[in-house]
């Protein structure tokens, strides 16, 4: 098989998405030596580790612009170098002279609308429907978010196929010296609790920094709330939430954080809070897991489905709840060695190589013709 895959995605600091696809083409090229992959990038000298030498994978550079690249630049390529199959994610070209497969990580845009700008909403709920519909396959990541998907689109069901992602390779305890380049570079205190996340309304943040007052002034923690993520749409509650609390020296903003910085800064935290509202996934639980962190995390969406047993869940709009967890988890010793116990195991289930043939398989029946038009 010939397969394209779009990597725009990769170097663009997107967080998931980048990592998504990032981790799958290091699975493909480690358990697929047969079939050959072009993948179309926007930064070629980031992809060549990725790749590591395969003779079966090679590189086009593309346009980062959307509007140019999507509808006009891919098509072009494909025409140029013929295909079997095109894997893009959420919105695929109009026209392309081969099967295309979709991965929607989830469709948040329809289910909390608020949590997007205008113009984003407008574009993914135009696009993306129209993109799964003439897509032979679509790929999600959790089973919650493929049932979400079926209901609001009524697509076939065999024609949705909900795979699992997994920490990379370089996710589990890092070494002392790690840990304490990691607090002195993104300034933090020897105690902290850890959220990850980009600053938006889903993430919650504004009742984590809530619930972070109440258990700090509840059992006089001295932790410090470490707020690692990018500013998107909506952040500015965020903020403002900070400042009236005059919380400047207690919660710390990183910005975004280079992957190979992460598990050093997951290793430090005493306790990893993830009380999104809504994910699709929630792969940042899982790497907090990986690196031996306990995680609180919420009752919500997929994340019951990736978590397991192996973290300490809580109602999502409730404050004093997530604040009770916090401080269990903290002053619970028996506590936080079982859900560190719990949670290395629940990680070390899910893996890319599995990902990796799981998305083959699907291509694979995709050039067979076994595919959905619905």
């Amino acid at each position: 098989m010939r397969i394209v895959i779009d990597g725009h995605m990769i170097g663009s600091g997107e967080t998931g998405n980048e990592a998504y696809v990032s981790n799958l083409v290091r699975g493909l090229a480690a358990v697929d030596s047969h079939n050959h992959y072009t993948l179309l990038t926007t930064a070629p000298a980031l992809c060549q580790s990725l790749i590591n030498g395969q003779d079966n994978f090679s590189l086009r550079q593309v346009s980062a612009n959307p509007f140019f690249r999507i509808p006009w630049q891919i098509p072009q390529q494909l025409w140029r170098h013929p295909a079997d199959l095109l894997h893009v994610s959420y919105v695929a070209p109009p026209l392309a002279p081969c099967p295309t497969v979709v991965s929607v990580h989830d469709i948040i845009y329809t289910l909390m609308p608020e949590a997007f700008s205008p113009r984003d909403r407008l574009i993914l709920s135009s696009l993306v429907p129209f993109s799964m519909r003439r897509a032979a396959k679509v790929l999600t990541l959790s089973e919650s978010s493929r049932q979400d998907i079926l209901a609001r689109y009524k697509l076939a069901p065999d024609k949705v196929v909900a795979i699992h992602l997994a920490p990379a390779e370089h996710f589990g305890p890092a070494p002392a010296a790690d840990v304490e380049r990691a607090r002195q570079k993104y300034d933090t205190s020897q105690s902290f609790i850890l959220a990850v996340g980009n600053l938006q309304k889903r993430k919650n943040l504004v009742r984590l920094i809530e619930a972070f007052v109440q258990a700090k002034r509840k059992h006089k923690l001295p932790h410090k709330l470490v707020l690692v993520g990018q500013q998107h749409w909506g952040y500015q509650g965020i903020l403002a939430s900070v400042q009236e609390k005059n919380l400047a020296d207690q919660v710390i903003f990183t910005g975004y954080v280079p992957d190979e910085d992460m598990p050093a800064l997951y290793s430090a935290a005493d306790l990893f809070v993830y009380p999104s509202l809504y994910e699709g996934f929630g792969l940042p639980m899982l790497e907090a897991m990986a690196c031996g962190t306990p995680v609180v995390t919420s009752n919500t969406s997929s994340l019951p489905e990736i978590a397991g047993q192996a973290a300490l869940m809580v109602d999502p709009y409730d404050t004093q709840a997530i604040a009770e967890a916090i401080g269990i988890v903290l002053l619970d010793q028996n506590l936080r060695r079982t859900l560190c116990a719990k949670g290395s195991e629940q990680a070390s289930r899910f893996s890319w190589a599995e990902t990796a043939k799981r998305t083959l398989c699907v291509y694979q029946d995709v050039v067979r013709g076994n595919i959905c038009s619905t």
